[in-house]
This record gives C-alpha cells, sequence and structure tokens, in this order.
C-alpha cells in the first residue's frame, strides 16, 4: 500500500494552535470546507470533536500529508494533554474532583475545605463549547490561528498582545464576528497578563517560574484550579478565613463569589461567572505576591519572594538554610513523569519496562505487568524491541501515592 500523498499546501500550526483551527486553514488552502477534507482527501467522516480526543489513525494520516510529527499533531487536542492539564478523558472517574482540585491549599487550609462528591466530571473541559479569542489575532489575515487553550475557561488574556479575549461567532478566515464589534481591544490588567503568561509557559515549555521556584506545569494547573474552586466557597465554611475571600473580592470589583449562591463546579458555571471567578484569581495571586495578605493556605507560599539577605562589609549577615529535599516524592515524581513519557517514546517505555521487570522470569508475572502498562495508556508494541537490563531493583511505590507496577 502507497504512503499518502503530501500536500503540496498546507500552513505550519501555531504555537499551542488547536487541531481543528489548523485543519480549517488546511481546508481553506483547496476552497474546501473541514468536512471535506476529512471525508474526501482523509476518509474519516465527521469526528465529532477534534480537539479531545481524534482517532489516531486520523493523526497518523495527518502526519503523512503534513509532514508533522505525531506527537505534535497530538498535542494539539486535549488528548495530548493528559495527565498534565487533566487527570485523564473518562468523566467517570471516582473522586476525581477532589483528587485534582482538593489536594493543595492557597486562600484556606485544607480542613475549611468540603468534601465534595459530583459524578460526570473532568478538569477544565467546559459544558458548553467555547468561543473566545484575541481580536488582534483574527483581524490580522497572517495569523488567524485559534489556540487549544482558548477553548477552555483557562485564560483571560491573549499571551501575545496582553488584550482581553473577546467572545465571537463564525469560523475564522471565511466569516467572523465579534460580540462588541465597536469596541476597541481592551488591554488586560497586569494581574491578569501575569496569571496568563504562567499559563501560557506551561502549555509551551512544561513547566512554571513561580516567584518560589519552578514548578511543573502539572502543578500549576492544579493549583490554579484549586485556587478558583476555593474563591467558590460559601463564607459560612471559612470560619475566619473568610476576610481573605472577601479581601479578594473587593479587590477585583466583583460580588463575592461571582454572585453564585449554591456551589457548583467551575466548568459548568455560566461563561459570564467564569470569567469574574478568573479575574478574581488573579486578583487573588497578585495580592498575595505583593503580601497584601498573606492566606493560611500551605501552597500559598509558592507566590512569595524569597526572602532578602541582609549584608554587612559585603558578607552575608545571615544564612539561609536550604529546604530539606523530600527524596521519595522526587522519586514518584521522576517515575510520573517517565510514565507520562512512556505513552509516546518507545525508548522510555522499554526502559521503564526493563525497570519494572528486574527479578521478574515467569511468565504470568510479566504478562500482568504488560497489563499494566496498558492500563497506564502505554502501546505494548513499544516493548516489542529489545529490553535493556537494569543493574538494580525495580522501585514500588505505597499505595495512596502512585502504586503503577
Amino acid at each position: 500500500m502507497k504512503p499518502a500523498p503530501r500536500w503540496p499546501l498546507h500552513p505550519a500550526p501555531s504555537e499551542g494552535e488547536a487541531l481543528s483551527s489548523w485543519l480549517n486553514r488546511v481546508a481553506l488552502c483547496y476552497h474546501m470546507e473541514v468536512s471535506e477534507l476529512l471525508e474526501h482527501d482523509l476518509g474519516h467522516g465527521q469526528v465529532d470533536d477534534l480537539d479531545t480526543a481524534p482517532p489516531l489513525a486520523l493523526l497518523a494520516m495527518l502526519s503523512q500529508r503534513s509532514g508533522i510529527e505525531l506527537d505534535r499533531l497530538r498535542c494539539m487536542s486535549f488528548a495530548g494533554w493528559v495527565p498534565w492539564l487533566l487527570d485523564s478523558l473518562d468523566d467517570q472517574i471516582p473522586d476525581a474532583l477532589e483528587t485534582y482540585a482538593f489536594q493543595l491549599s492557597v486562600l484556606l487550609p485544607k480542613l475549611r475545605r468540603k468534601t465534595r462528591s459530583i459524578t460526570s466530571w473532568r478538569a477544565w473541559l467546559p459544558s458548553q463549547s467555547i468561543y473566545r479569542a484575541c481580536p488582534l489575532c483574527l483581524n490580522d489575515p497572517g495569523n488567524q490561528a485559534i489556540l487549544l487553550a482558548w477553548k477552555l475557561p483557562l485564560m483571560l488574556s491573549c499571551p501575545q498582545h496582553g488584550c482581553w479575549l473577546e467572545s465571537y461567532w463564525g469560523v475564522p478566515g471565511r466569516f467572523i464576528g465579534w460580540q462588541n464589534a465597536d469596541a476597541d481591544p481592551r488591554t488586560a490588567s497586569d494581574a491578569i497578563v501575569a496569571m496568563d503568561w504562567r499559563t501560557w509557559q506551561a502549555l509551551t515549555t512544561g513547566y512554571v517560574e513561580l516567584p518560589r521556584r519552578r514548578v511543573h506545569a502539572g502543578l500549576w494547573f492544579r493549583l490554579l484550579r484549586t485556587l478558583l474552586d476555593e474563591l467558590n466557597t460559601p463564607l459560612s465554611t471559612c470560619g475566619t478565613c473568610a476576610g481573605y475571600l472577601r479581601h479578594v473580592w473587593e479587590g477585583c470589583g466583583h460580588s463575592l463569589r461571582a454572585g453564585q449562591s449554591l456551589w457548583r463546579p467551575y466548568e459548568t458555571l455560566d461563561p459570564a461567572v467564569r470569567l469574574q471567578m478568573l479575574e478574581a484569581a488573579a486578583t487573588a495571586i497578585n495580592l498575595i505576591e505583593s503580601r497584601a495578605i498573606s492566606p493560611p493556605g500551605e501552597h500559598a507560599k509558592l507566590f512569595w519572594s524569597e526572602p532578602q539577605t541582609g549584608f554587612t562589609n559585603g558578607l552575608p549577615a545571615t544564612e539561609r538554610k536550604p529546604e530539606p529535599v523530600n527524596h521519595w516524592q522526587e522519586a514518584i515524581k521522576a517515575i510520573n513523569e517517565a510514565i507520562a513519557d512512556a505513552r509516546h517514546n518507545p525508548e522510555t517505555a522499554r526502559s521503564l519496562f526493563a525497570l519494572a521487570s528486574y527479578g521478574r522470569s515467569d511468565p504470568e508475572s510479566l504478562e500482568q505487568l504488560r497489563a499494566t502498562f496498558a492500563k497506564e495508556q502505554i502501546p505494548l508494541e513499544f516493548l516489542s524491541q529489545n529490553i535493556p537490563e537494569w543493574p538494580f531493583a525495580c522501585l514500588r511505590l505505597n499505595d495512596g501515592l502512585s502504586d503503577k507496577f
């Protein structure tokens, strides 16, 4: 069977662009609709949601047609951001919200958090589609890409222009209208730009530079989602910490809890309410960094600057002791990152399998291990080549942390 011919015309994807946006721009080159491109040129008919979990066969065909790496194409959908942006695309996982948003704390101590048990929940994925974009980007004929992040209630401003994202209708490049057609682009506040830049850094580099230290992108997304839930906490459950929430909401100029009386997950809130929640989160981070408030949450200190060291005659007056390193947590983090990489990297998958299978020789044990790898979405074909030997025993993680193997 001959490989699919390369497209003569195909614009390169912009950084962070959604797969549906890029395919729309490709289709425009041939005066086609995306549905026509999918069905007649790619043989895939109508795909319900290209930006959530596009079929692997479609991505492979797109890679052949364009020469773009399969991993990059996959990262143009939400499936490519598991488990960093969200833990899973499965919306029926028990305690998913608790696991994602209730393990950290910023404005409130953990003991003030009410347990929430809900079904059909996935982090950040809204209940209805979002159509918001940067007016400066889309009004530029040479730069009409829709970013994947704009399809989530995750950012308020454009990382390139620093202006508010605005609601639109239509399809970029074909027809587009703005909700506030006569208004000039609105400049976002410094607090919003700073928060959104960190989110963009997480999406494009895999880490975020916070005042205290660099953190993994996965921690940033969970930290932000935690903060949003704290800002929607009823004051009656906050005790003496209620003042921190009042201070934040007064600081951003919106009603307490954006006018909400009943708690609902952030992803299901009215779009206008979510915008106010995000603005409040940016305000909270700014207030913490400026030390206008010092909330009791365990992770609020990540937003504090390092203490200044005094000097006397050119020598440090005080010497700051380094924070103790939790080597067990570092090991867990390294293994979890290796599992995430192994889903796309055959070399990492083989090395990880060699580590996990050390000391196992019976077929039943090895088959159980392969089943574990398959459950972790690591392709078993990655393990078909020779497995290198490791001169040390396999690490085992305790229950309650990351019992993968």
